[in-house]
């Protein structure tokens, strides 16, 4: 079992603070303390039971091999998901979500073989030499691009099972598409999102580095004890 912050730890790392009282979402009111110097504070007693609960069930759904998306294109969010995917072999979102990333699945899916073809062709030390610079230079930076929309996922060969989103009020193709195809959501946020956007609901500030760093380092122990689990009860069956 993981060891929870207590509401001190949570205070300092600011996990309390929401948003601006003029600025909250209606249906985050349960989730709102109390309001100060005009600004929404999160009640920290329910982000501690939220994660009691949440945490358990990410480990869960890692050791049961489920397929698990981490979602957070905001730039203060970004670079810890992308971080995170990369240490967890994770699928990851960490640009922007492109439209019918999971509705028009087999586009994305050829777009993701184009990119590896590419890779390919590129590494093929003949076949760059057989084209003219302009020709490599045009292809070398279509890859990059190719690198940046699609790299983080590169590797999803099936549609997920889960995603865990951070700010489903601003990731909100990510939470409509998600929705449409039936995907459970994980979501980490402040007084701005609805938190009927997705199953499970971590009350927390999405924005501030310190809290941001707290809630996805334990979402990413979480997610370790599982994976790991998997993989011994996967060599316990090839034994």
């Amino acid at each position: 079992m993981l060891s929870i912050p207590t509401i001190k730890e949570l205070a300092n790392a600011g996990v309390q603070y929401g948003h601006a009282s003029s600025r909250w979402h209606p249906k985050a009111k349960s989730y709102i303390h109390t309001t100060r110097n005009k600004l929404n504070l999160i009640d920290l007693e329910q982000t501690r039971e939220a994660l009691e609960q949440v945490l358990p069930l990410l480990e869960e759904r890692a050791a049961s091999g489920k397929t698990i998306v981490l979602v957070g294109t905001k730039k203060s969010v970004a670079p810890l998901i992308q971080e995170m995917g990369e240490r967890l072999e994770l699928p990851y979102v960490s640009e922007r979500w492109l439209g019918g990333t999971l509705t028009n699945w087999s586009a994305m899916q050829q777009s993701i073989a184009r990119m590896k073809r590419t890779e390919e062709f590129l590494g093929d030390e003949h076949a760059v030499q057989s084209m003219i610079k302009k020709e490599r230079v045009v292809l070398q930076n279509e890859l990059e691009r190719m690198h940046t929309k699609f790299g983080g996922v590169r590797n999803l060969t099936r549609k997920p099972d889960c995603v865990i989103v951070v700010d489903p009020g601003f990731e909100k193709n990510c939470i409509k598409e998600s929705s449409l195809e039936g995907i459970e959501r994980f979501g980490i946020l402040d007084t701005t999102s609805d938190p009927t956007s997705v199953h499970h609901v971590i009350p927390a500030n999405d924005d501030g580095p310190k809290s941001l760093k707290l809630i996805l380092g334990l979402i990413e122990q979480a997610l370790t004890k599982g994976l790991e689990r998997r993989k011994s009860a996967l060599a316990t069956e090839e034994a």
